[in-house]
């Protein structure tokens, strides 16, 4: 099986504003302006900025196509898309993870998820306000009361919430596994800046504060595939969203 392929370029992103671009297999992933003026410099930090998005170090490759520098990688992971849930048990409880902003609802939707519980609808349905978390202590025991209702009745569940914590995430292993089900971790994990962008577009009562943005990027850059097994999950995987709005 072919490994993903990530491939690092410099470009002309827009008008005189030249950058680098980071793909993977063809799929665009984000982009950022120059870093450096040195071109030496500048290559070492957009590889810095790209193994923040894949979240490892990776081994570059130099290669010239045309005349136009590449840098390639081929990472061991297997970095995956709406196309993970095909391989999915019935019953499996399915945990996104990742920060705010970072694609988590929009990944939902686009691989046609039928049964969904998310933190900011119970917030809504119970207060009429997804972004006020005073409402969110109330949310969680609702969120708790479905967990179980869907694990005893065997219903595949996809949990959106953050769940960068290994202690909320340790809840989740224990109460999978009581009920005999299979439990699959999907980090999301796009650039912090990328999150940020994001963050700014949604409605004022839903932005998260960047200081806890940065603090759940950081969890969710810690929470390697590696070590989400180790925690007790049946699989884990990367989720790869491209850059634009995300839930």
């Amino acid at each position: 099986m072919a490994l993903p392929r990530y491939v690092l370029a410099p470009t002309h992103l827009t008008g005189d504003v030249f950058g680098w671009q980071l793909n993977r297999d063809r799929q665009y992933l984000d982009c950022h302006e120059t870093f450096e003026e040195n071109f030496d410099r500048d290559v070492e930090a957009a590889m810095g900025w790209a193994e923040q998005i894949i979240g490892t170090r990776e081994e570059w490759r130099h290669t010239r196509e045309s005349g136009l520098d590449r840098w390639i990688a081929a990472d061991e992971r297997a970095a995956a898309g709406t196309d993970v849930l095909r391989s999915l048990e019935p019953g499996t409880l399915v945990v996104a993870v990742g920060p705010g902003a970072s694609g988590k609802s929009t990944f939902a939707v686009q691989a046609g998820i039928v049964t969904v519980v998310c933190l900011d609808s119970l917030r809504e349905q119970i207060g009429g306000d997804a972004g006020d978390q005073a409402l969110t202590p109330a949310a969680v025991v609702e969120q708790t009361i479905l967990l179980e209702k869907y694990l005893s009745e065997g219903t595949t569940l996809y949990l959106d919430s953050t769940n960068v914590e290994v202690w909320v995430r340790a809840e989740l292993v224990k109460r999978a596994r009581r009920h005999g089900r299979p439990v699959v971790a999907l980090r999301f994990l796009p650039h912090l800046d990328t999150c940020r962008a994001r963050n700014r577009t949604r409605p004022a009562n839903r932005q998260v504060p960047d200081s806890v943005l940065v603090w759940q990027h950081s969890l969710a850059l810690a929470a390697t595939p590696q070590s989400l097994l180790a925690e007790g999950f049946t699989a884990a995987h990367d989720i790869v969203t491209p850059l634009g709005p995300g839930g």
